[in-house]
């Protein structure tokens, strides 16, 4: 008998005109991450541990608590990602998962940006928190993408 659970994932993907030493720094710097995606205190060391602060909702205070598995300066940030709570549906609803953020220099100078969230369950009691985190990562693309340009221009 087989101990392996089966899970999903999710992979969105971005290009962006900015180098990659540029989106590391949106990645990994604590403030320029709070810009565009949620407010934290992360540090780009491996097994750093760190809090995501989400949006708090019914009886889940709104953290994500994460550790950096893995780190490869300016190409690779990975790292766990556990919060919520059982009985909540959708957003909010309890997830043990992993974050991978690539990084890929492009031809033209700019970066490719990859990001693949793995370890959401496949029962009915997931559904709703993947569709919402599906969601979710194409909008926080769209919002690095709009927030890049002024995270350059103002340092911060």
């Amino acid at each position: 008998m087989s101990d392996v659970v089966e899970t999903r994932s999710i992979l969105s993907e971005a290009e962006f005109d900015q180098p990659v030493d540029v989106v590391w720094r949106a990645i990994t710097d604590s403030e320029w991450l709070a810009v565009w995606f949620f407010p934290n205190d992360i540090q780009p060391l491996e097994g750093h541990k760190f809090t995501i602060w989400g949006r708090p909702i019914e009886r889940w205070d709104g953290e994500f608590q994460c550790q950096v598995k893995s780190c490869i300066p300016e190409k690779e940030l990975s790292f766990s990602w556990k919060g919520g709570h059982e009985e909540l549906k959708g957003f909010g609803h309890y997830i043990d998962t992993v974050v991978t953020w690539t990084l890929t220099p492009t031809p033209s100078g700019g970066t490719h940006f990859r990001f693949f969230h793995d370890g959401f369950g496949t029962d009915s009691a997931n559904d709703g928190v993947f569709d919402v985190m599906s969601k979710g990562s194409q909008s926080v693309l769209r919002t690095l993408t709009r927030r890049l340009p002024d995270l350059i221009a103002h340092g911060a």
